[in-house]
């Protein structure tokens, strides 16, 4: 009985000592937050400076065929439009950025929920000591309200870039020796902040 009761306190011990190998939710956020900073914007190189007088050729002017692009700018609230000239109204002002020649909708990603951490069998590298494959879901933090406008849809293939609904990540996360903290160690995580307009000439 002696001999059992000491195996299973080892067990135990092991177990434990595993458990607290594993990172925390704030190592996780830590080693996830470089990836989830940074505006979500509309881009196009026709959206970096207003107001916009559309014309007959790209060598002067901001093509005609865009037009499409600029009025669902229009239906959102960010544009007004008198002929073919495009100005900006006072909500279009306040997201417009002229640094990323768009209109940004979001300021960075928040993690919404972690569901699981395991430990990765995967051999990662000499260089890490240990990594864990994390499920978590991911959203958008405080999406402006004209972005939800359906009119903005018709500008990307993915709709769902407009909106805050989480997302669902796998991503891979460990301890690189002479490193502190947990790091992301994995190429493939990547988020989309916003989207660029294809601009017709």
């Amino acid at each position: 009985m002696r001999i059992k009761a000491m195996a299973f306190v080892a067990t135990s011990t092991l177990f434990l000592t595993a458990c607290s190998e594993s990172p925390s939710d704030t190592d996780i956020q830590a080693a996830l937050q470089p990836r989830l900073e940074g505006a979500s914007c509309i881009k196009a190189p026709m959206f970096k400076t207003f107001p916009v007088t559309l014309g007959e050729s790209f060598t002067r002017d901001v093509s005609k065929g865009n037009a499409p692009a600029f009025d669902a700018l229009v239906a959102a609230g960010l544009l007004t439009k008198d002929g073919l000239t495009y100005t900006l109204t006072e909500a279009g002002t306040t997201a417009h950025s002229a640094d990323a020649s768009g209109f940004c909708y979001a300021q960075g990603y928040e993690i919404a929920k972690i569901h699981s951490t395991d430990v990765n069998t995967d051999q990662m590298g000499p260089a890490v000591e240990k990594s864990w494959l994390v499920t978590v879901d991911i959203r958008q933090k405080s999406v402006a309200a004209w972005a939800k406008n359906p009119a903005l849809e018709k500008l990307t293939l993915h709709p769902e870039s407009l909106t805050d609904t989480p997302e669902t990540y796998h991503v891979t996360v460990g301890r690189i020796k002479g490193k502190e903290g947990v790091q992301l160690i994995d190429p493939r995580f990547s988020i989309s902040h916003g989207f660029s307009v294809s601009q017709g000439f």
